[in-house]
């Protein structure tokens, strides 16, 4: 059975883990792998749906916030124990916001990636 789905609409890659997932380092280079294969080698931002997840590993939360594939990231959570997940994302070399709804996220990413065109046209 599949943990989680990914996609892309536009410029943005999207990947919704399903409810009470436990993260594992092979579970999350599964998912970064068929984004980056989403991707097709170009730097996209990402809205994560973490909705009730059920944890992440320590190896999991190092390897994650070292990894550099996406602009930004936007995580979407669906109450305080997300939030606490979410967390581990304050080490991250990537900027990254945590979100209770997942329309603000798309647009915090879409202001990020105009932002970062306007500044690069400069």
């Amino acid at each position: 059975m599949d943990q989680f789905v990914v996609g892309r609409d536009d410029e943005v890659l999207f990947l919704r883990w399903l409810p009470g997932v436990r993260i594992t380092h092979a579970l999350a280079v599964e998912a970064a792998t068929a984004l980056s294969q989403l991707s097709r080698g170009v730097i996209l931002p990402l809205v994560v749906v973490m909705g009730g997840i059920d944890g992440l590993t320590l190896k999991t939360r190092i390897e994650m916030n070292a990894y550099q594939g996406f602009s930004v990231v936007a995580l979407v959570g669906d109450g305080p124990v997300d939030e606490v997940l979410a967390g581990f994302a304050h080490g991250s070399l990537t900027r990254t916001r945590y979100f209770t709804d997942e329309d603000a996220a798309r647009s915090w990413v879409d202001d990020q990636t105009d932002s970062r065109e306007e500044g690069s046209a400069a």
